[in-house]
């Protein structure tokens, strides 16, 4: 009997040196603690599909000042009179010309707008793809971070599943306790043993993915997340929406597609309008640059108007409709998303607040007084075993809905277009650093 209380005593004293709160058993190995500030600058400077964005944003801005420009010049040379029979052309009068087409006035400003819309998507579509990536990396150290928090609770509970198993082999010895009550403890240790090497598993995958996204070595190391504190649900859906109308970047990116079609739709028209081409002829380059010259005038005429420019506009007007709707469609979609993340967000707010104060206290005397009760020989194993689940459940409870209300307030950020965190102002955008769109 000495050596049953004795292991009792052990199992008291591990649960109440462990607050509901407090960081549980840390392996001795513990790796580097993870800066998600840190992560996020190495994403913006690493990741291949920002760079690609990048480059399709830079591409966009260096044709905006293409659109202005006139259609190329011709430059040719006409031989006249060639002796008959010959091909003598030192023999023939040369003349040569220089010819420029002449857009209808109005033509090339709207070709300037429709390229600098363009340019304006893909800017808009580069802050789009940082705040994916952005929102993909946070999501996957949220994770991360609960999966570590489930090792440290399956460890816990593999040591006090080993001490039930020691406390059921003393008893069962000397004929306090049944075999199947013995056979149970066991059961349950070697359970708990291998959900350790399963969890082990996942988060390994998991730092694969983290890897992937910092373009990282696959199997490369990866630290352990900081804690995450309690923070509130920011603001309110009407503000958050009236800030998504300004920094919202699929939003932008539809906005600016609204107007390309626009600017298109109104070229689409000018293009029923006859361009200017004009053409400078020098007669006799012997008399040098002031020989006789000849100007020619010529109209470009849409002729075909009724089978292709005529077409061409209803195309546009097809596109600028289709466009504005669009947009309207994903204004639509993003006040839903706001609303949901919001609320599911403060759904967990409130449940990591009551497992706090009052769900983690209550679990952990329930498993003092069940273990109390196991020690004097007035309760069963399974009410100590059912204790013991039940603390570990309030934990899992408390850790799963902190990491969703993080992970929505992080789904609101991406909807919203700004960060909503304070310790993630200094790595909010790379828009704020020097992009504009």
């Amino acid at each position: 009997m000495p050596k049953f209380r004795a292991q009792i005593l052990w199992i008291m004293i591990a649960l109440l040196a462990a607050s509901p709160l407090a960081a549980l058993a840390v392996p001795a190995d513990e790796p580097v603690t993870l800066s998600l500030l840190r992560l996020l600058e190495e994403a913006r400077r690493a990741n291949p599909e920002l760079l690609a964005a990048r480059k399709r944003w830079e591409a966009a801005q260096a044709r905006v000042p293409m659109a202005r420009g006139f259609p190329a010049p011709k430059i040719g040379v006409e031989w006249e009179s060639i002796p008959r029979g010959t091909v003598k052309l030192n023999k023939a009068e040369a003349m040569y010309s220089l010819v420029q087409s002449l857009p209808f006035p109005g033509k090339l400003s709207l070709r300037h707008q429709v390229a600098l819309s363009e340019a304006q998507m893909a800017a808009a579509g580069f802050k789009q793809a940082e705040w994916d990536v952005t929102t993909m990396l946070k999501t996957t150290y949220y994770d991360l971070f609960l999966l570590d928090r489930e090792v440290e609770l399956q460890r816990q509970q593999q040591v006090w599943f080993d001490q039930a198993v020691a406390t059921a082999r003393a008893r069962y010895e000397t004929g306090a306790a049944s075999q199947t009550e013995f056979l149970r403890a066991q059961g349950e240790a070697l359970q708990a043993a291998t959900q350790v090497t399963v969890l082990t598993h996942r988060r390994q995958a998991m730092g694969a993915h983290l890897n992937h996204l910092l373009n990282r070595p696959a199997h490369g190391a990866i630290g352990s997340p900081a804690p995450v504190e309690l923070l509130p649900v920011p603001s309110s859906p009407e503000q958050l929406l009236q800030q998504a109308e300004q920094s919202q970047p699929e939003l932008a990116v539809f906005r600016a597609a609204s107007e390309r079609a626009g600017h298109a739709w109104r070229l689409a028209k000018r293009e029923l309008w006859p361009d200017l081409e004009t053409m400078l002829e020098l007669r006799n380059p012997a008399m040098g640059p002031i020989g006789p010259w000849d100007l020619s005038l010529a109209l470009v005429l849409p002729f075909w108007f009724w089978t292709k420019q005529h077409y061409g506009v209803k195309a546009a007007l097809a596109d600028k409709e289709s466009a504005e709707a669009a947009y309207q469609a994903v204004r639509n979609e993003i006040a839903r998303r706001i609303h949901e993340h919001w609320h599911e967000a403060a759904a967990s707010s409130e449940t990591v607040a009551l497992c706090r104060d009052h769900l983690l206290p209550l679990a952990e005397q329930a498993v003092a007084s069940a273990l109390a009760a196991y020690q004097s020989g007035q309760g069963p194993y399974a009410d100590v075993l059912m204790a013991l689940q039940q603390w570990s459940q309030q934990h899992r409870t408390y850790y799963e809905h902190l990491v969703s209300l993080e992970q929505h307030v992080v789904l609101l950020e991406q909807d919203v277009g700004v960060p909503l965190r304070p310790a993630h102002h200094d790595t909010a955008s790379m828009s704020d650093k020097g992009v504009t769109p």
